[in-house]
């Protein structure tokens, strides 16, 4: 059965300590994300109830010792009603961070989500 978002697998955000994640995550760009219509061929940024979903690339440096994974760009969604600023290669914490798995034409992954975010 699939599922609103388009997605076929039936997987719910889990709640994450970004600090469990890695070592430290460092803000480096933000971006709007948009949404495709099919039928008048454009892109639009991707709205909902008032509030823009921007994209937050944060450069992931993972634990010392970490034998698994690696230096990464990761991708977190955030909804604002303005454009975030960030301080380009300066730590973020992000609030209610969320992790979801994803399943969909053969391919899988994880989409990271948070209701917010903090520099100091």
């Amino acid at each position: 059965m699939a599922r609103k978002n388009g997605g076929y697998a039936d997987f719910s955000p889990i709640p994450v300590n970004g600090a469990t994640l890695a070592s430290q995550l460092l803000a480096e760009d933000v971006t709007v994300v948009e949404t495709y219509d099919d039928e008048t061929k454009t892109r639009s940024p991707k709205v909902k109830d008032g509030l823009t979903q921007y994209e937050l690339q944060t450069l992931f440096l993972p634990f010392e010792g970490d034998e698994r994974h690696t230096v990464a760009i990761v991708p977190v969604k955030v909804w604002s009603k303005t454009k975030p600023t960030i301080k380009t290669n300066a730590p973020v914490a992000f609030v209610n961070m969320k992790v979801t798995p994803w399943a969909m034409n053969g391919q899988s992954g994880l989409s990271y989500s948070a209701d917010g975010f903090k520099q100091d």
